[in-house]
């Protein structure tokens, strides 16, 4: 009986990625670098937290205490940009509330700053809205690393086989499997669908609205 639901935060739940590059851009030009990527350039870039968005963007020219530096500047810009542009996909937020209503149990489990995941997802969904919210720390592995996704399912009473993964992302596919759980591959992100296929999802989504209806199909296999 599936009874848990874990998602991935940016291009699956929220669509971060103007900030995501303003934030990037903002960086580059503190380290006298002329920005040339495109938005699709950035949605390319995240999904494997934001210090290797910063080694993407700089193309890996820069060395550990450069890139600890740019990422302390994109921490601190970010913050102050983070819900400027960032709104919910469609279908999204009605989808979650009729899993809640049926008692399904939810989280959020994102290479994104913690601190920024926590306030992103209390100012889009209220406080309290999933039962937990996990964000990326310094100390502790990134997705694909099962460990997020384990400490949730720990947190929420879960076992693998009870929960679905939701992402949109071969990270996120990726995640799923290495911690024995089902996915769903969310193909409105940043990732393209052929990405997600590679990464063998157990179904794919092609909007918010099918996220409560692919739940429930599951539930019942």
């Amino acid at each position: 009986m599936i009874k848990c639901a874990l998602f991935d935060l940016d291009g699956t739940l929220v669509d971060t990625a103007e900030d995501l590059g303003r934030a990037t851009e903002y960086v580059l030009k503190q380290f006298g670098v002329n920005p040339k990527w495109t938005m699709d350039d950035y949605r390319a870039f995240v999904g494997n937290g934001a210090r290797l968005l910063l080694d993407r963007a700089f193309e890996h020219k820069l060395d550990d205490k450069m890139l600890d530096d740019a990422l302390a500047l994109f921490k601190e810009y970010y913050n102050v940009i983070l819900l400027d542009n960032a709104y919910l996909y469609d279908g999204v937020k009605e989808s979650l509330d009729m899993l809640k209503q049926q008692g399904v149990k939810l989280a959020v489990v994102t290479n994104k700053p913690h601190v920024c995941a926590v306030k992103m997802v209390e100012e889009l969904f209220g406080n309290d809205y999933f039962d937990v919210v996990l964000g990326a720390t310094e100390s502790a592995p990134k997705k694909p690393d099962p460990y997020g996704a384990n400490l949730v399912l720990e947190r929420l009473g879960c076992k693998s086989s009870e929960a679905l993964f939701f992402g949109d992302s071969d990270v996120d596919v990726y995640t799923a499997h290495n911690a024995h759980m089902q996915s769903v591959g969310c193909t409105w992100g940043f990732r393209s669908v052929e990405c997600l296929k590679s990464a063998l999802p157990t179904a794919l989504i092609h909007s918010g609205n099918e996220i409560s209806d692919i739940f429930f199909k599951l539930q019942k296999s």
